[in-house]
């Protein structure tokens, strides 16, 4: 299941949705379709089907995270039930009030799926070839900065170029997205505790960076607005059987080869590990953790890094295995 936030495009209230992405690129609304399961499968009265799917299949994945089993149980049921009513129907479905159950994808503005995480625990240094070209010792215990929240951005959203910056780069990473409250951890129960997977395009001002870096902090140089792309959609953990084998890859524009190329599989700190120690301090639904990037980063480029910083205009395309892909305009 593979959730995602959106709004619809002929909407003047531009409310936002929950909705399941499904094959043929349609998107299920997921509240009036789980008022059609209360309905039709658990036989509420109509007005109370339509009240509890509110109350819990609201626009906001973070507070469907929030609510707990009952909410994330309704949706699976409800995604599960309506696969088995598309294979039996000929028409497409609609509500017990007329609306339409799914959408086409050119209907809708895509949104980020979690619009304003608690935190953005962002890795550093987690990939061996990573660690490699920045020539720095493999570290000993996870590290990592916090990346504002309002950098967050949707996945196909147009990225500002500040104008403060001259060096723009880029950066893949796999997002670890709390399903549920938890506190110290461990790590043979770290996947209970985790609501699903996702795709972060970790954007950096290296010239901004170097110079906070420089007195050991870093918070502007990773959090200018839009540096936090992510997304397409929150795809529920049971869906990825091995979330430490999976492709990644991010391409510029139309080069013939990706400037990032790698697996998850090179990650030092596994993600039973960065649960486990992130978990020092009280992680909350809907918080992120991210894997730390792979090589390949404009930066460390050679022989001239400045040739591979990002400028206005290109298009980053950042691809995950099982996880879709971002793709945004630096404008």
């Amino acid at each position: 299941m593979k959730l995602v936030t959106y709004e619809l495009k002929r909407s003047k209230a531009r409310e936002l949705k929950t909705g399941v992405f499904l094959d043929g690129d349609f998107i299920l609304d997921l509240q009036a379709a789980a008022a059609f399961y209360l309905k039709e499968k658990e036989k509420e009265k109509e007005k109370k089907a339509y009240d509890l799917a509110a109350q819990l299949m609201t626009g906001d994945i973070k507070k469907i995270l929030e609510k707990g089993r009952a909410a994330m149980s309704l949706a699976r049921s409800t995604y599960k039930n309506f696969l088995k009513w598309q294979r039996d129907q000929k028409n497409p479905l609609r509500g017990w009030r007329g609306e339409p159950l799914t959408i086409s994808r050119k209907e809708i503005n895509w949104k980020a799926p979690i619009l304003k995480p608690g935190k953005i625990i962002a890795m550093g240094l987690n990939f061996r070839d990573h660690a490699e070209e920045n020539k720095m010792p493999i570290p000993e215990i996870p590290v990592g900065f916090l990346k504002a929240s309002s950098a967050v951005t949707g996945p196909y959203d147009l990225i500002p170029y500040p104008s403060s910056i001259s060096q723009l780069d880029y950066e893949i990473e796999l997002c670890l997205v709390i399903g549920k409250e938890g506190k110290n951890i461990p790590k043979e129960k770290a996947y209970e505790y985790i609501g699903g997977y996702m795709i972060m395009n970790d954007l950096s001002a290296r010239d901004i960076q170097l110079k906070e870096m420089e007195k050991r902090l870093l918070l502007l140089g990773k959090s200018f607005d839009g540096f936090a792309p992510i997304g397409p959609y929150l795809v529920i953990i049971d869906e990825i059987p091995d979330v430490h084998n999976l492709a990644m890859e991010l391409w510029v524009n139309d080069e013939p080869e990706p400037r990032q190329k790698s697996s998850t599989e090179q990650m030092i700190f596994k993600v039973p590990e960065l649960i486990e120690y992130w978990s020092q301090m009280t992680l909350e639904p809907g918080d992120i953790i991210t894997s730390g990037t792979p090589g390949g980063v404009a930066f460390f480029r050679k022989p001239d890094p400045n040739k591979f910083f990002l400028k206005k205009g290109d298009v980053v395309k950042a691809k995950i295995s099982g996880l879709g892909f971002l793709e945004n305009k630096i404008v």
